[in-house]
């Protein structure tokens, strides 16, 4: 293992429980400072360390699997690993006992904007995490609880947050996985609004496995070629063993990025399981998003290879000023500066300003986006070159 990435439980320092879930429990690191990792986390560290089970069931992959988790982050350039860091809770650790055998790992704790105080129907108030699927229920159920409204407009940017983050991950060929309402985290300020994406653990690296082995899908989150995988099991075998489970890819992600536009945007009683894009295509044509409202559509297509790259859907949205430009270029893409490379060795930050749409459009010689004009023969050229 490369040392910098791996820690020993035993060097953690104090741990302050926060709280347990099926896989894993979270403990605060209040002696570890995130300046001794080279870690930007105002907000301080956490250890999140697997059960016995859960670590039995992985097995002997989980150490080199979660350590090309940390790879990941550890390998992009600073400005981009400091983009990377303002939208992903991602591993900056490997955390290993005294025989090496992988724990858990470190990660930065959730920022104080990504809260809510709520009132529950138990009375009280608590803070908790401002989860995503709070955005697809009714405004009257969220106001009972404390959560003001949030505008379409706000919502509309938000999604843009959400292509921009998800995105970055594809860059850094992050198979996302495990996408629904409960691994996002937002902030709805009008002027900022911003998402984090987390629970990113049991993502995968294309051309390896998770480190945890399978990739479920979560409930009501399936693409259909899963549901079909499953519906097919069912029928030969009366139950669906974890065989049938349709390997989580980037079109899959892009399907249930898909249905996180859906239920974001045509929210209320009933629309958290949504799967009809017919009123988000309106909502995005009326905030003139012409092109994402085409995007949801092929989003939700039943094959995989009709669906369009969460690319696609950044620069779409980020040309009409729903997302920050905060995307590396596409290596070697047209939009790329001279010597620029992949997340190993971006030279720039930043994007130039208004590069060519995708060509996946069908679209006819002489249109024209931007300040640029398409060409049959051709694709995309400057107007002004």
């Amino acid at each position: 293992m490369t040392d910098e990435l791996v820690i020993r439980r035993r060097t953690l320092g104090s741990l302050e429980f926060i709280g347990r879930g099926g896989t894993a429990a979270v403990y605060g690191l209040p002696d570890l400072r995130p300046e001794s990792l080279g870690v930007e986390a105002p907000q301080g560290l956490a250890y999140k360390e697997y059960s016995p089970k859960t670590r039995a069931r992985a097995g002997p992959g989980l150490a080199p699997g979660l350590q090309a988790m940390v790879g990941v982050r550890s390998r992009l350039a600073p400005a981009q690993r400091a983009r990377w860091d303002e939208r992903v809770i991602w591993p900056v650790r490997l955390v290993v006992d005294d025989h090496g055998a992988a724990t858990g790992i470190v990660m930065p704790l959730i920022p104080q904007r990504f809260f809510q105080r709520v009132t529950p129907r138990s009375g009280g108030v608590m803070s908790v995490p401002r989860e995503a699927e709070k955005l697809f229920g009714d405004v009257e159920t969220m106001e009972r609880i404390g959560v003001a409204p949030v505008t379409q407009e706000v919502r509309v940017r938000l999604i843009g947050c959400i292509a921009a983050t998800y995105a970055l991950m594809h860059y850094a060929e992050v198979v996302i996985g495990d996408i629904s309402g409960r691994n996002l985290v937002y902030d709805p300020d009008p002027v900022r609004p911003a998402v984090l994406a987390y629970d990113a653990d049991s993502a995968r690296l294309t051309g390896s496995r998770s480190p945890f082995g399978s990739q479920p899908h979560t409930p009501r989150w399936e693409p259909p070629e899963a549901l079909a995988a499953a519906r097919r099991h069912r029928e030969s075998y009366g139950t669906v063993h974890p065989d049938a489970i349709v390997a989580q890819s980037k079109s899959t992600d892009v399907y249930k990025f898909g249905l996180l536009v859906v239920r974001i945007l045509d929210y209320g009683k009933g629309r958290a399981v949504n799967r009809d894009p017919a009123a988000a295509t309106r909502v995005l044509r009326r905030a003139g998003h012409e092109r994402a409202a085409r995007l949801l559509v092929r989003s939700l297509a039943e094959q995989p290879g009709d669906r369009p790259t969460l690319r696609e859907w950044y620069e779409a949205l980020r040309r009409n000023r729903a997302v920050p430009n905060d995307l590396p270029p596409r290596p070697g893409g047209p939009e790329a500066p001279r010597g620029s490379t992949g997340p190993r060795g971006t030279k720039g930050p930043h994007a130039p300003e208004d590069p060519p749409p995708a060509e996946t459009e069908r679209l006819v010689d002489g249109t024209v986006i931007g300040s640029w004009v398409f060409r049959a023969e051709s694709g995309w050229h400057r107007r002004d070159g």
